[in-house]
């Protein structure tokens, strides 16, 4: 009965400890970029740029720490830079190259071309409200910062979940990120659409109406765009210029 008992009691915590190292798994397994806003000083841009690409192919050249330099064109932050880390995890965060040479190497290369540093954001993509494609190097990005009215995040992604439909159906992608630590500053959710061409501005709705409504009859845009309204507090609009070294 004894040996019974034991028996019983070890496959227990053997089935407690696989699954708590199952869920550590899947707690992991997803992507989040680090960002982090700067304004380089006037006439400095370029040099500022080549200091930035020299530090990230020393210090972040791969792996989770991998990083890259985009450029805000449109919007207040207009000629702001964001140097984009990832995708990593926030357990790879504790691992980061944080030593004196890599400090001492920024410090002394890109600081002093810096006139500001703006805000530092953990964005965590977030895969099943996304259409996107890992094969695509885009030249741009449009992305909207969404503020969602308090308590109607299920909403908005019931909205999203209808409208991705309409994106798998015209085959054009997108992606889905959330503001990982919230400031209340009208910056919850993230919506990124990559382009390649300004023509695509020209076209109403970006085309998604049209197979919007193939899917959920017509006049159904409308009262989604009604929808959004009602869930939403506002939505700001940037166009970033991925890559710039």
């Amino acid at each position: 009965m004894k040996t019974k008992s034991l028996f019983f009691a070890i496959l227990l915590i053997t089935v407690i400890l696989t699954t708590s190292i199952s869920i550590g798994q899947e707690k992991a397994s997803y992507g989040m970029a680090e960002i982090t806003y700067m304004l380089p000083k006037i006439g400095m841009e370029k040099v500022f740029e080549d200091a930035v690409k020299i530090h990230n192919e020393k210090y972040h050249k791969e792996g989770p720490f991998k990083a890259s330099l985009d450029y805000i064109l449109t919007g207040k932050e207009a000629g702001w830079y964001v140097w984009i880390m990832g995708p990593c995890t926030f357990s790879d965060l504790d691992n980061r190259p944080n030593n004196d040479a890599h400090r001492s190497h920024w410090d002394k290369t890109i600081s002093p071309k810096v006139m500001k540093y703006g805000r530092t954001e953990y964005w965590k993509y977030n895969d099943k409200l996304s259409f996107s494609s890992d094969g695509d190097s885009p030249k741009y990005e449009t992305i909207w910062f969404v503020d969602i009215k308090r308590g109607e995040y299920y909403k908005f992604k019931e909205f999203i979940t209808k409208v991705k439909k309409a994106h798998e159906k015209k085959g054009e992608y997108y992606s889905i990120y959330n503001n990982e630590f919230n400031e209340d500053n009208g910056r919850d959710v993230a919506i990124v659409w990559p382009f390649n061409n300004w023509a695509s501005f020209d076209v109403e709705d970006g085309g998604i109406k049209k197979y919007y409504e193939e899917i959920y009859g017509v006049g159904s845009w409308g009262n989604a765009l009604k929808d959004w309204a009602n869930f939403t507090v506002s939505m700001r609009s940037q166009v970033w210029r991925i890559g710039v070294n």
